[in-house]
């Protein structure tokens, strides 16, 4: 898109321009063992301009959550071995202040459940979305989140 503007001078400028703009773009972790829905979240995140990583498993997201620091977390409850809660106390360990959409096939009350548990571990959880996902739904909280990173980004 940008060669048609004429602002590119070769296609070697190219790779440049692609690392710049992920180095801008905000993170997004999502963690969910269900592989179709973790790159149908993955897409739905690019779309939104994220840059999104996936996590299979609870000891995948625990090495990225620890090595990365994440704009944004999407986390489903179950993920297999481990429980959501789980993951929340690796996330509050770790000292996370990014928000976290829930994803899950839980029940309001557990929905809930996690929402009271993230609060008391200083974690800022910004909604549950129930599977299956409604697509549209999560990116727009996926934009709203996009735009609030981008004001504090802007402000910094």
């Amino acid at each position: 898109m940008l060669e048609q503007t004429g602002q590119l001078d070769s296609d070697q400028d190219l790779p440049a321009i692609e690392n710049a703009a992920r180095q801008t773009l905000p993170r997004l972790l999502v963690i969910d063992d269900d592989n179709l829905h973790r790159m149908i979240i993955c897409r739905v995140a690019a779309k939104a301009g994220y840059l999104p990583a996936g996590a299979a498993s609870y000891d995948e997201a625990a090495k990225l959550a620890q090595e990365t620091a994440f704009d944004c977390i999407t986390l489903d409850l179950s993920l297999g071995n481990h429980a959501g809660s789980e993951m929340l106390h690796h996330l509050s360990i770790l000292g996370y202040t990014a928000p976290i959409i829930v994803v899950t096939g839980c029940d309001d009350a557990t929905c809930q459940e996690t929402v009271k548990l993230a609060g008391q571990l200083n974690l800022d959880v910004w909604e549950c979305i129930p599977k299956p996902v409604d697509l549209v739904m999560l990116r727009r909280f996926l934009e709203r989140l996009k735009a609030s990173w981008n004001a504090v980004a802007a402000a910094a």
